[in-house]
């Protein structure tokens, strides 16, 4: 066995310094070797480190990226792995023992759940749960520090299993969404919507919904942290379902857009049939979806049409997004400008300016 003199070494090594280890037979770790993945096992592993059953030898501090998932073929599906860096820390005669390197504010909590039992705990799919958590925890510390404590307190302690995993999807998705953003890095975002994207978000009933929750908190990171124009738009979309939010995004992706000359953004009406809107929607209630179209007019996103009969069947019905739906659904979708980039279309110049050019 070779010894390192590392730190990290020293720190895992020192008695009653070392965090709870435990075995999860389940638990693999994937490692890259250009486009091949190379499994193993993990022997133990605690919120500090692991020890990987494993041929590999890196050299003691050699930080390496690994993907921890239950055991079987790579996982295709985000939510069921989770990418971590770890540095090599000393080699053991099967394999070689790891210090993980998490981001800035991370908090990775291992076995301190009083609700579950021990054997839950060491499940793979736990093990990764908290892994997640911990890995939007960075990333809502990342964006905006000042909510670092009461993000941690909700997360940890203030919402069931169902909303965690639907709040901690918002933050992850967010932060791949702003990953291609010019000077992401110092992108910033208002404590208030912050609280309240993560917060309503975690009520989400699918993962459409979860993505425009997503881009929304996306698109709140501005340079100056002081923008807060999505709370409107936190309010607007916290009224929304699915069905509300899949008639919007046909309303606002079918319709050619145009530029007023106030600079406002607007869309041509469009006509659905009935057969079209239960496809969009995926409801056969055309009551229902009568119903959930005027909804989304009362709250300003479609333009005031003329109401069919009550409880009468739409055979046909016009749909016009107005220039707050259209932004909505911009922001929604990460976009961090005005609207009318988002939709390919330039900002018009003024007469005045038109003529002094």
């Amino acid at each position: 066995m070779i010894s390192t003199n590392s730190g990290v070494e020293r720190q895992l090594s020192q008695p009653g310094q070392r965090a709870e280890r435990r075995s999860s037979p389940s638990l693999a770790a994937y490692h890259w070797i250009g486009a091949n993945p190379r499994p193993g096992s993990v022997r133990n592993i605690s919120s500090t480190g692991a020890y990987l059953v494993t041929q590999e030898r890196w050299n003691p501090g050699e930080v390496v990226s690994l993907t921890l998932q239950r055991v079987g073929p790579p996982e295709k599906t985000p939510e069921r792995r989770i990418a971590v860096q770890a540095r090599a820390v000393r080699w053991g005669e099967d394999g070689i023992a790891v210090s993980f390197v998490l981001p800035p504010g991370a908090d990775l909590r291992l076995w301190q759940s009083p609700l579950k039992s021990a054997a839950e705990q060491n499940e793979p799919e736990d093990i990764l749960r908290e892994f997640r958590t911990s890995a939007a925890i960075a990333f809502l510390h990342r964006i905006c520090p000042s909510s670092t404590d009461e993000v941690r307190r909700l997360l940890h302690e203030g919402l069931s299993n169902y909303r965690l995993e639907s709040a901690v999807e918002i933050a992850l998705k967010a932060e791949k969404m702003l990953a291609s953003a010019i000077d992401t890095d110092n992108l910033h975002a208002n404590r208030a919507i912050v609280m309240r994207i993560v917060e309503s978000g975690s009520w989400a009933e699918d993962l459409s919904n979860l993505q425009y929750w997503a881009g929304l908190l996306a698109s709140s990171c501005t340079a100056a942290a002081d923008d807060q124009s999505n709370l409107a738009y936190v309010d607007l979309l916290s009224q929304l379902n699915s069905i509300h939010v899949r008639i919007l995004a046909a309303a606002c992706t079918k319709g050619s857009k145009a530029i007023s000359g106030l600079g406002r953004i607007s869309s041509r009406p469009i006509s659905w049939s009935a057969a079209e809107l239960i496809k969009i929607t995926g409801c056969h209630d055309l009551i229902k979806i009568e119903r959930d179209i005027e909804h989304l007019s009362e709250l300003g996103l479609l333009e005031t049409r003329q109401r069919s009969t009550f409880f009468s069947p739409i055979a046909e019905s016009k749909i016009t997004p107005t220039s707050v739906g259209l932004e909505l659904y911009a922001r929604c979708n990460g976009h961090r400008g005005m609207p009318q980039g988002f939709y390919g279309l330039a900002t018009p110049i003024s007469p005045l300016l038109a003529n002094e050019l």
